[in-house]
């Protein structure tokens, strides 16, 4: 299927979700492949995998205009684009991998919407944010709540994070996309963001996506 959601913002602000639904040979020949590349898929010994590191770097020379664009990680493993001014988030569930660019902070993630969230929702909610769940679309709520703070943790990129008491999301009614708040508090850091959510349905499955952008 490749290419399944495309937006940008402005001339700013670039967004993609890849199916991967391609072969590996047929994802190689979407990307031109050095030895150093070549090395590096060599070193992964699951095929999945291997794609992922390709669509990848092929969905990131789409948004970016940069067919070569290099993806460096920190020691936070942070990503960023070698000799690039523009902050990258990435994240994969299964057979969807996403990319966001843009010129502030950013943070993404995408998620497979499965019931089973439901068990280990005290491990990254507070009181109150389980207190404010419907009894309709727990699950989906419950996805908006971990991929929201997912991207609000990516965005701060720092790690020392606790899900649970660091990442905070306001309560919110459920609808299949929204824009939520969400904050990160820790010690001398409070502050609050927008964080946007859609709910998608590339096939059988359902995902939850959600991305956060900061301040330039």
């Amino acid at each position: 299927m490749s290419l399944f959601l495309s937006r940008k913002n402005n001339q700013r602000s670039a967004l993609g979700i890849w199916h991967i639904t391609e072969s590996l040979d047929e994802l190689l020949k979407m990307k031109n492949i050095s030895e150093e590349d070549l090395s590096m898929l060599r070193s992964f010994a699951h095929e999945q995998r291997k794609k992922e590191w390709l669509v990848t770097r092929i969905l990131t020379g789409q948004l970016s205009g940069e067919k070569d664009a290099q993806i460096l990680y920190d020691k936070h493993n942070k990503p960023s684009l070698n000799n690039s001014n523009i902050c990258i988030s990435l994240s994969h569930s299964h057979d969807l991998l996403a990319v966001i660019l843009d010129h502030a902070e950013t943070g993404i993630d995408i998620e497979l919407i499965k019931p089973k969230i439901s068990n280990i929702k005290e491990k990254f909610m507070s009181k109150a944010e389980l207190d404010s769940l419907q009894k309709d679309h727990t699950a989906e709520q419950l996805t908006i709540y971990w991929c929201a703070k997912e991207s609000l943790y990516k965005l701060y990129g720092r790690k020392e994070l606790a899900f649970k008491e660091n990442l905070i999301i306001e309560p919110f009614q459920y609808a299949r996309k929204g824009i939520i708040k969400g904050w990160i508090k820790k010690r001398d850091v409070n502050q609050s963001y927008p964080v946007q959510y859609e709910k998608l349905m590339p096939g059988k499955d359902n995902y939850m996506l959600a991305y956060v952008i900061g301040q330039d």
